[in-house]
């Protein structure tokens, strides 16, 4: 019953949170930590014990591989080797830079664990970025990339920070040993996830063929797939991580067009209802712990150092803050300033390098998440001889502050760094229509092929003049929206029939909701054909709505 009830709980923060956002325009993943704050009040709230490892099996393995299925692959393949060396050259660098810095610091934490500290705070959120900037927009092309490198980052990150533990457990680390152990584990973990999806989607191709199979059961075959790989790949000592990544993106790259249209549209709705929820929970469940993490160390500090101690604790947490945005900032220099002269060498003097803005966008965009969180709290309590593990409080209280100070920072800095910011033009928008009017030029095309194929002797006179005049009525209505479409492209024409056209499209389309919704409660319908009805509307509108504006 107490399981049930904090289940229910979490959901129910998430969709206060919601709420919250609209009213209050709120950042989304601060509210829903702030809830998870304010349910866990001492001696009368909620109070959860964190498994970490049982949280990585159920949030970690769905929404990576989701992320990997939704990243598009051409933008992915386009940025490898800026995602390869964020994901794994800057996680390295920050271990070495940020470990050797937190000794300096903290000579009490050992040099294994200050790289082991360092290890569980280089992968980023990408998720909770996205959330943070969404109303002011982070470019498509930085989002692709730091999408890319969350979902490299978090096995990267956490291989380190397995090895630095042994290290700090053993007394025993050997660099030759563990670089190769990466490798292996690396390469591992995404051969079991793309061997995965590759099947999957084989699976899918030939249940194509069966009529009389549901899409559900499908769906639920795919929901299953990320745990599947996750768990695979961990119990052959691999990457469970890079294993659901590599399941999704092998998914996406096979099986985009060898599923129906009723399986495609229930599985994009499942994952992002999915998806919006466990990133809910993750945050819920992580203003839950950061409390307890915060004050129990600030108590500790006092206790034994009177308000000296606490003072000292804030400074640390701050000064890691401050030591990973200047490793990622120098690191995302130095990697653009590479490209940019291997670009000037092979002739091609069209590149520039980005704006200092949009460098400190990119530097303060490393938010720390729920991966970190797990990581940290996975630390063991005792290593060997029984002995404990070595200022394991201290480590949680840094990663819990920085996850916080991270958040807070990208919150109110990133908005301020991208105002006004002129973006570059979104392809996908002329890819869009394009797509658009080729389709119903191929609509038209095939709709008069058929039109003109005879029939039988005996159907031909009967059926002749209907189908030629159902081919004409759906030929006009292909060219009338091939005329609407070829009216719109264009920047200029574009924004000219924005605000009259569209608005008007929009109004038709409202008024027609408006109607149904009448007729249902004057019982002229029933709820079947409501919710028909009405999703067609809900098509049409986002169809006609762009990507990014909120009505």
């Amino acid at each position: 019953m107490n399981a049930a009830i904090l289940v229910l709980t979490l959901l129910l923060c998430v969709a206060i949170s919601a709420i919250i956002v609209r009213v209050a325009r709120l950042p989304l993943p601060l509210t829903q930590i702030a809830l998870g704050a304010v349910i866990s009040v001492p001696s009368y709230g909620l109070h959860v014990d964190l498994e970490p490892h049982l949280f990585l099996l159920l949030f970690v393995p769905p929404l990576l591989f989701a992320d990997g299925w939704r990243m598009p692959k051409r933008e992915f393949f386009q940025a490898r080797e800026r995602i390869l060396a964020l994901a794994f050259g800057l996680v390295l660098f920050t271990v070495f830079a940020v470990g050797y810095l937190l000794h300096w610091m903290i000579p009490q934490l050992p040099l294994a664990a200050a790289f082991a500290l360092a290890a569980v705070l280089s992968p980023t959120d990408a998720v909770a970025v996205s959330a943070l900037a969404g109303r002011t927009g982070i470019p498509k092309r930085l989002m692709y990339t730091l999408e890319g490198e969350a979902l490299m980052n978090d096995a990267s990150g956490l291989t380190a920070f397995k090895f630095a533990v042994a290290a700090a457990a053993t007394g025993a680390f050997s660099l030759y040993d563990a670089s190769m152990a990466f490798v292996l584990v690396a390469i591992g973990g995404v051969a079991i996830g793309a061997l995965m999806g590759w099947g999957m989607a084989l699976f899918q191709q030939w249940l194509a063929g069966w009529t009389r199979v549901q899409a559900q059961g499908t769906i639920v075959l795919i929901l299953l797939l990320p745990f599947a790989a996750y768990l695979i790949a961990e119990e052959a000592g691999t990457s469970g991580i890079l294993a659901a990544v590599a399941a999704g993106i092998t998914l996406n790259l096979k099986s985009a067009a060898d599923t129906g249209a009723d399986t495609r549209i229930a599985t994009t709705h499942i994952w992002s209802m999915l998806e919006y929820v466990l990133n809910g929970v993750i945050f819920v469940l992580m203003g839950l712990q950061l409390p307890d993490i915060i004050l129990d160390a600030l108590s500790e500090s006092f206790e034994e150092g009177g308000w000296r101690d606490p003072a000292r604790l804030l400074t640390w947490a701050a000064a890691t803050w401050a030591a990973l945005i200047f490793a990622r900032l120098i690191w995302v220099w130095g990697m653009l300033r590479v490209t940019h002269l291997a670009a000037r060498w092979r002739g091609d003097r069209q590149r520039v390098m980005p704006r200092r803005r949009l460098l400190f966008a990119t530097a303060l965009a490393g938010v720390r998440g729920a991966i970190t969180l797990a990581g940290v709290l996975s630390l063991p309590f005792v290593i060997e001889g029984d002995a404990a593990f070595p200022q394991r409080s201290l480590m949680v209280f840094l990663a819990a502050s920085v996850i916080l100070i991270s958040l807070i920072a990208a919150a109110i800095g990133l908005p301020w760094l991208l105002r006004g910011m002129a973006v570059e033009e979104d392809p996908e928008e002329r890819e869009e229509q394009l797509a658009r009017i080729q389709a119903c030029e191929a609509a038209v095309a095939a709709i008069a092929v058929a039109a003109s194929e005879p029939g039988s002797e005996r159907e031909e006179e009967d059926e002749n003049s209907a189908t030629s005049r159902a081919a004409q009525r759906m030929i006009q209505a292909y060219q009338q929206r091939l005329r609407s479409l070829r009216e719109e492209d264009g920047p200029a024409n574009h924004r000219e029939r924005s605000d009259a056209d569209l608005a008007l499209r929009l109004i038709g389309i409202r008024a027609e909701r408006n109607e149904l919704m009448r007729m249902h409660r004057a019982d002229e319908i029933n709820d079947v054909v409501l919710n028909a009805l009405l999703y067609e509307i809900d098509v049409r509108e986002t169809s006609l709505t762009p990507r990014g504006r909120k009505h």
